[in-house]
């Protein structure tokens, strides 16, 4: 009786050991799960049309005055130095047109309106003055049309997202209206235009909302060439210098846009998964009856990719 209970207990404890073993090696096996089909790669191939807006954070440098040095009336200008300078921000609005010939390479064209930035600036002088030095301060606005013609480089898109890197040349029209000259004396001078080339270095993320339509967020590094003035006529003709202000424009842009791809863009196809390609290796290799080392070999360049394979005899 004691044999056969300890005979008993080790048949228990066997099964309970193994039992979970063997039944899950008569359990059929779990059902293939198929890797999900990547999404069509879309071709954005064709013209666009685009807006942007923004905000230029205008810079100044090279400010120079025709009474720097003082070289007018025979050596009789005043001593001068810059007291103060500085340039007020810009709105920004623009439009274009351009070309992606590829998922990696686009182009535009487009005209934008810079709107009129304060230039304030102030100068010492000594000549013409009761006190040790005089400060003549200068007040004006100035706006800018830009007219560019730009290349980008798209470096690949993640869950919508693209970056890209670019640049641009052009010209850049600069209006100065309003200069006024305020110290001793009062002058004025007429509204003067410049036109000068322009570059622009460019960075920033585009957005795909859906295949046609992109937000743009850009950086945009330009320079505009040289604003210039009209000569100062003073109130007071006797001893006016007729001097002319000017300065280097540069800016620090920053803008939010959009992007419509004109027509329908086209789906390119989608790559073929693992599973699929070797569903159809497989349904190839049947059709042609191959078997053994010709089968192996098929399905080897089959997989790979090799369109040679299709081709070999059935054997």
């Amino acid at each position: 009786m004691g044999k056969f209970t300890a005979l008993s207990l080790a048949g228990m404890l066997t099964a309970a050991a193994f039992g979970p073993a063997l039944a899950a090696d008569l359990l059929p096996p779990p059902p293939m799960v198929e890797a999900p089909v990547l999404a069509p790669a879309i071709d954005t191939s064709g013209w666009y049309l685009r807006g942007d807006v923004g905000v230029g954070i205008n810079q100044m440098s090279s400010l120079r005055s025709t009474l720097q040095p003082a070289n007018a009336l025979g050596g009789a200008a005043p001593i001068v130095s810059q007291a103060y300078a500085s340039i007020g921000d810009s709105a920004i609005i623009g439009i274009g047109v351009g070309y992606q010939f590829n998922n990696w390479f686009r182009t535009d064209a487009t005209i934008e309106y810079r709107s009129a930035a304060a230039y304030r600036k102030g100068m010492t002088y000594t000549a013409f003055c009761a006190n040790p030095f005089c400060l003549d301060t200068y007040t004006a606005n100035v706006s800018t049309a830009a007219f560019m013609l730009n290349g980008y480089v798209d470096l690949g898109t993640w869950a919508g997202v693209t970056p890209y890197v670019g640049a641009g040349v052009g010209f850049a029209s600069h209006r100065m209206k309003g200069l006024t000259d305020v110290g001793a004396g009062v002058g004025y001078a007429a509204d003067s235009s410049k036109t000068n080339f322009a570059w622009a270095l460019m960075a920033g993320l585009g957005y795909n909302v859906t295949q046609n339509f992109k937000i743009d967020m850009g950086y945009r590094y330009i320079d505009m060439g040289s604003v210039s003035s009209n000569p100062i006529i003073c109130e007071a003709v006797s001893g006016c210098f007729f001097e002319v202000q000017s300065y280097k424009a540069t800016s620090h842009d920053f803008r939010l846009g959009v992007r419509y791809t004109l027509g329908e863009t086209a789906a390119a196809p989608a790559k073929e998964t693992q599973q699929e390609k070797m569903k159809h290796c497989n349904a190839d290799a049947n059709t042609k009856q191959l078997k053994g080392d010709a089968r192996k070999t098929f399905m080897s360049t089959c997989l790979k990719g090799d369109a040679a394979a299709t081709a070999a005899p059935a054997h």
